[in-house]
């Protein structure tokens, strides 16, 4: 439970702060809960391959020429499975001759089991460098490709080549590109008093410790300088990034933690005047700004498109989430309904204004609401227990940990829920 007083510091600090944003009101704060309208319960469950949903049938055979060839192939077919747009072809049902067609494809070939789009592909090697070039045809548009793009580099570099042609295969299919040269960043338990922050890819590959193994480092955000993370001491905490070798860049008596990054300033919540308020500061730690003033406890801050500051507050009594520009006006409060809500994170493309965020309804679950409309959608249920959203720079896609054992990825209503990060992991949040 957080105190409105923080006055205590070392080993019974880390309980109170094992995730700074799970809120509990003040004991003068409290209410039943009777005031505010359940969250709502999740309908019927449709399968992400059904066709109701029109999914986009693509093949994408094996790419050619190289051993390589079906490593690469595979890590499109995940982005397309990932994405929630895409039905992803069996390899087994292909009646066309791969051999003969090349780089091109006979179009009646592949009309026949289906295939909507196909994704051709040849990595020519020379020596350690690799040449590969990529097509997409749209079956219905003939033998001419919608889409030709050639890459040039090390045999490292082979992934980053397809998550960019997967990006560029949705941005002329769909007018706007993808969110798959991306990562992802999280805090991990690896036992009493030790936590350490991590980035792997969006899709889980290459799992990497960014903080420097030493006692506990916890709620982590990309910015400038690389991940930012608060730093726990014996006598409270403060915010540094994975560049900065442990350096105090923002500091203060009690609880500094949280840093959301935005706007050329990073966003945080403190302890150094006593109650927990959001504050603001320039990317070298000064230029400190206090952005709340409420007996309640404020914490979580979060950064949304046209300005927006989203944050965690007991004002009303319950944890709810609020909104408020970034210089700290005009605070609102946008969740209405549950008793116990949390860590929000926003839709940043600016399309719809959406936030994620953690609800207690029964067990921990993901839930979205429209800012604008306070339309909720409840994307688990009866699936373990479910927090810390967070949304991919293109909206397409929610990554969460559930207790199922690891980070999950669905679209945005909960369908197509996929584990993509095995392990522990809490407060997470994505690149943009």
């Amino acid at each position: 439970m957080m105190k409105r007083r923080i006055t205590i510091y070392g080993a019974a600090l880390l309980s109170l702060i094992s995730v700074a944003i799970v809120v509990a009101p003040a004991r003068s704060q409290r209410k039943s809960g009777k005031d505010e309208a359940p969250l709502p319960q999740r309908g019927a469950v449709v399968e992400i391959d059904s066709p109701e949903r029109a999914l986009f049938k693509m093949a994408v055979p094996d790419l050619r020429k190289s051993s390589l060839g079906a490593s690469a192939a595979a890590v499109l077919r995940n982005d397309f499975k990932l994405i929630s747009l895409f039905q992803v072809l069996d390899g087994r049902s292909f009646i066309a001759n791969l051999e003969q067609e090349g780089l091109s494809i006979t179009p009646s070939a592949w009309t026949s089991v289906g295939a909507q789009g196909v994704i051709k592909g040849e990595i020519r090697q020379r020596g350690s460098r690799i040449e590969v070039e990529m097509r997409l045809y749209e079956v219905a548009r003939g033998t001419q490709p919608s889409l030709t793009k050639t890459y040039r580099g090390n045999k490292s570099q082979l992934r980053g080549f397809m998550h960019r042609f997967a990006n560029d295969v949705l941005r002329v299919l769909t007018g706007k590109a993808g969110a798959f040269h991306t990562r992802l960043t999280f805090a991990r338990r690896l036992g009493p008093g030790r936590k350490d922050v991590y980035v792997s890819h969006y899709d889980g590959h290459r799992v990497g410790r960014v903080s420097g193994g030493r006692g506990v480092s916890m709620l982590p955000s990309f910015g400038p300088g690389g991940v930012w993370f608060s730093r726990l001491t014996n006598t409270g905490s403060f915010i540094t990034h994975s560049n900065a070798r442990d350096r105090r860049i923002i500091k203060g008596s009690g609880l500094n933690m949280a840093p959301s990054l935005c706007g050329g300033r990073v966003y945080f919540s403190s302890s150094r005047h006593g109650n927990s308020e959001i504050y603001s500061s320039n990317l070298r730690g000064g230029d400190v700004r206090r952005l709340t003033r409420h007996p309640g406890i404020d914490v979580s801050p979060a950064c949304g498109p046209g300005g927006k500051i989203a944050f965690v507050s007991t004002r009303h009594g319950s944890p709810q989430i609020f909104v408020m520009s970034q210089s700290g006006g005009g605070a609102k409060r946008v969740t209405f309904r549950g008793e116990h809500n949390q860590t929000p994170a926003w839709c940043r493309d600016g399309s719809t204004p959406l936030i994620a965020f953690t609800g207690r309804s029964g067990g921990m679950d993901i839930f979205t609401v429209n800012v604008a409309t306070q339309e909720y959608t409840r994307l688990t249920q009866g699936q373990g227990s479910n927090k810390d959203p967070a949304f991919s720079p293109d909206c397409r896609m929610v990554a969460f940990y559930s207790s199922r054992g690891g980070i999950f990825i669905s679209n945005p209503e909960g369908l197509n829920q996929n584990k993509v990060v095995s392990g522990h992991a809490e407060t997470i949040r994505w690149s943009r």
